[in-house]
């Protein structure tokens, strides 16, 4: 038994498939299925049930998967303390985020961390709310970048930073002179908005709700890129993160209004295992990220 099969059961119990674990590796199949049978004779169980269509782990695969990640971990951990403190941080993170965080606000801070840290391999991906969650609590992820963190069991939240939800109108709108409004004038208006069930849409309709507001709905998507192409067509207005924004104001194709009546702030937070200690990477990607949001504010 070594590291290397602990590993790529490791993998296997995420992927549940040999294929995909063996292009992981850069090796083949047949040597992935070689390291998986020397992992089953030395510990006397079947690990893995596999068909021609499925891979399974089997009860016994079960049983020992919590230790094996615990001691991938701890190996990994070993390395990243010991070569931390010779100067040199290396390793894998693995972020998702959600599309209006991770694409308009991390760009930057990637790309700062990544030259300060060349040895760090940080993968980056955009997902659904839901599913980040859902990443975190199966271990497929190490961090996630959530707006409005939810508490949920398994799941430790860090506070790190806040946006403002503003009202975004095409040139064309009758509010586009404007500098701020009131949300009650949004009554009856053609609406653009985030998909249902989105945390940001949930808030949005609470804050329209709380002032007995009813829009036209005439669009719903989840990308938020998506959704500022269909207000600069004059398909309707939205309300979303001012972030999101910045570059379609600054080339004057959309207009950002303040909603002066409401409490617009959207909180964002990093979330990752409640009881998973967080690889030294992860650890330095978070302090880094706490701090670069820091800095932004107070400037």
């Amino acid at each position: 038994m070594n590291l290397t099969q602990l590993k790529l059961f490791s993998e296997l119990a995420r992927e549940l498939s040999f294929v995909k674990v063996a292009k992981l590796n850069h090796i083949s199949q047949p040597a992935v299925s070689v390291h998986i049978k020397k992992l089953e004779h030395a510990l006397g169980q079947q690990l893995l049930s596999r068909t021609s269509q499925t891979t399974q782990l089997t009860p016994e695969g079960l049983l020992i998967l919590e230790d094996v990640r615990e001691i991938l971990r701890l190996c990994e951990q070993i390395k990243s303390k010991s070569n931390y403190r010779q100067g040199i941080l290396e390793g894998h993170i693995r972020v998702a985020a959600i599309h209006s965080v991770g694409m308009y606000e991390l760009g930057d801070f990637l790309a700062g961390f990544m030259k300060a840290f060349p040895k760090v391999c940080v993968h980056l991906e955009y997902r659904h709310s839901e599913e980040i969650y859902e990443a975190i609590t199966k271990e497929q992820i190490d961090l996630g970048v959530v707006a409005y963190p939810q508490n949920r069991p398994q799941i430790q939240s860090i506070p790190f930073s806040e946006d403002e939800l503003v009202l975004v109108v095409g040139n064309k709108h009758r509010l586009s002179r404007k500098k701020s409004v009131s949300i009650k004038q949004l009554h009856q208006e053609h609406f653009i908005a985030f998909g249902e069930g989105i945390p940001t849409r949930v808030e949005i309709d609470r804050l329209l709700r709380s002032q007995s507001v009813d829009v036209d709905i005439r669009m719903t998507h989840n990308n938020v890129f998506t959704l500022k192409k269909a207000v600069e067509a004059e398909v309707g207005v939205s309300i979303l993160p001012a972030e999101t924004i910045k570059e379609e104001v600054a080339k004057g194709s959309l207009n950002r209004i303040r909603l002066s009546d409401i409490d617009s702030k959207r909180p964002l937070a990093i979330i990752h295992h409640g009881s998973r200690a967080l690889s030294t990477p992860a650890q330095v990607f978070v302090e880094r990220l706490l701090d670069d949001s820091r800095k932004r504010q107070q400037g």
